[in-house]
């Protein structure tokens, strides 16, 4: 017997396991007319030629990060996308710039692993393989606001509810299947954890059809970000607050317990569903192709900008500050079969100015008069003979070509103090002591290993500034989905290889990471199929799309692998052929 789930905690309801999302589904958006399917793996790769729309199926995830984030969907700049990504609004994005079209958004969720406390659900859920999400976004009539104007969940690709957009911003049921497995089952739940029902006559069952089929038009929701939340039944009805009139073992009008308890449990159910897709989206980390080039002094300019994430700054920071991640870039960086560069990264401890200000000058005088006490006990030392010893210091002084009349003391100062006073025990003294108390600034420095020499990551190439950010993205970050334009930009083809075994890596506990990469690479493809060939990945690891257009619009085409890795599927048009025809011909 299903379990009830009306009386779960509202705190108690979701236990969610991370990497729900199998596939995505776009269409009308950018370059894509149709709805084009795109399964997600660990691994997705992304191939196509320039401007075949590679860059529309990471662009149409990061709209939907942004409104669920920021409940905005007319947007030009995205939260995560930073200044790489303008989608221009809703009249740019929109396939042909047809304002009176919808883009369709919907992705595909594994119902496994939506994980929850409430047995009703895991059991009623447990028969269906494949649960899909999606949601319509565009104007009404092609005129006035951008809003979400319909939404759908599907059950093994059968249609189990659908809404659309009435007035004041709220989504009403249009349909609900009552002979979908879900629901049928959800019914028989609700008659037996409420009623001694256990098997239901034709007549019942007309009368519970009709019940619903007058409910349907009063269900409805309200849509804040991007999915629809806080279902109701009329104008004011709180249906978390609905119990069944009857007691356990009572007999009832069947009709009426399903038309009370049934809105309350399409709550419970979209609930689990919209939550998860909106956390698993929430975890999206985009990474543009060309990474930011932090400033030279990257101690004084950690401020969180607009590219924060979509230029790679957050790597830096992760590297100040987290030494295991710096120690495996530091052995990436330095391995000679990968980026066999001479030099790592190490944190230095810099002083603040308000700490120079207050203690510096405090002791500069002090030492000065140390010093002066020093040179009057020296002086006195020779009693009467005070001033032949002077007239001899002179001359000295002289000798050395020191010009005591010189209206420049520097230089003076300086080898006065060095001939009485160890200045390099003063200084040392005067850093242990200042740096003992307080706060202190963390600064980023590349050594060059050969001389013990710091340099700035802008002296040593720009090939190491924009493969931190990936090698972060990899060893930094955990359960996450990491978007990324070609990874491989500014890095020599060995190199491009390594990354395949890195991102391998990182899907991998303990970090558990998700890839979209969106790229160029064929030497990155294949250390993927090396991998496989090997033994380290699995096909079902990876997914390779290749993104072709003509003019009726781009489609997506899935490269299946098999377990030695070879592409079951051919490359459309020679792709990757180039390189060998160039080589041969």
């Amino acid at each position: 017997m299903l379990q009830p789930i009306y009386n779960v905690s509202k705190n108690q309801r979701y236990i969610i396991k991370s990497n729900a999302l199998n596939a995505l589904r776009i269409g009308n958006f950018k370059a894509f007319a149709d709805t084009q399917y795109i399964p997600f793996r660990p691994l997705t790769l992304i191939f196509g030629a320039n401007s075949s729309g590679k860059s529309s199926i990471i662009h149409s995830l990061l709209l939907a990060h942004h409104a669920i984030k920021n409940a905005e969907l007319d947007i030009y700049r995205t939260e995560a996308g930073g200044e790489s990504v303008d989608l221009g609004g809703f009249g740019q994005y929109i396939h042909k710039r047809d304002r009176s079209s919808q883009v369709e958004w919907a992705v595909d969720i594994d119902p496994k692993q939506l994980n929850t406390v409430d047995r009703g659900l895991v059991d009623l859920l447990r028969p269906i393989k494949k649960l899909t999400v999606g949601v319509g976004i565009g104007t009404r009539l092609g005129k006035g606001t951008v809003k979400v104007r319909s939404f759908f969940i599907e059950a093994d690709d059968r249609q189990v509810l659908s809404m659309s957009s009435r007035t004041q911003g709220k989504l009403q049921l249009d349909r609900l299947d009552y002979q979908h497995p879900i629901l049928s089952n959800l019914i028989q739940a609700i008659l037996e954890a409420n009623t001694f029902t256990l098997k239901i006559t034709p007549r019942e069952r007309e009368e519970i059809e009709k019940a619903i089929d007058e409910l349907v038009p009063a269900i409805s929701a309200k849509v804040s970000h991007l999915l629809p939340t806080d279902i109701q039944v009329g104008d004011e009805v709180d249906i978390s607050i609905a119990q069944p009139n009857s007691k356990p073992g009572q007999k009832e009008n069947l009709a009426d317990t399903v038309r009370l308890i049934l809105p309350y449990r399409l709550s419970e159910l979209i609930g689990v569903i919209t939550e998860t897709v909106e956390r698993d989206i929430g975890k999206l980390r985009y990474l543009g192709p060309f990474r930011t080039y932090p400033p030279r002094h990257f101690a004084f300019s950690r401020q969180q900008d607009a590219n924060w994430y979509a230029g790679g700054g957050y790597a830096w920071d992760i590297l100040l500050n987290n030494a295991e991640v710096r120690q495996k870039v530091n052995a990436w960086l330095g391995d000679s079969n990968r980026m066999k560069s001479p030099y790592e990264l190490v944190v230095r401890s810099l002083l603040p100015d308000s700490q120079l200000a207050t203690e510096l000058y405090p002791r500069i005088a002090k030492s000065l008069h140390d010093l002066t006490t020093k040179l009057i006990f020296h002086a006195a030392g020779f009693g009467s003979d005070i001033q032949e010893e002077i007239e001899r210091l002179r001359g000295d002084f002289e000798a050395a070509g020191i010009d005591l009349n010189s209206n420049s003391v520097l230089p003076e100062v300086e080898q006065l103090v060095s001939m009485l006073t160890d200045t390099d025990s003063i200084s040392e003294t005067w850093v242990q002591e200042m740096t003992s108390g307080g706060d202190r600034i963390s600064d980023l420095v590349l050594i060059d290993k050969r001389t013990k020499t710091p340099v700035s990551h802008r002296d040593v190439g720009i090939g190491i500034s924009q493969v931190i950010p990936i090698l972060v993205s990899c060893y930094g970050l955990s359960d996450a989905l990491v978007a990324i334009e070609q990874p491989e930009i500014h890095l020599h083809p060995r190199l491009q290889a390594e990354l395949g075994s890195v991102f391998a890596e990182s899907i991998k506990p303990p970090y558990n990471n998700r890839f979209i990469l969106e790229t160029h690479s064929e030497h990155l493809m294949l250390r993927l199929q090396k991998l496989i060939r090997e033994g380290n990945l699995s096909p079902e690891d990876v997914s390779v799309i290749y993104v072709d257009c003509d003019s009726e619009g781009s489609q997506c085409l899935e490269l299946r692998l098999d377990e030695e890795g070879d592409f079951i599927d051919e490359w459309p048009d020679g792709f990757f052929e180039d390189d060998f025809r160039e080589i041969f011909s």
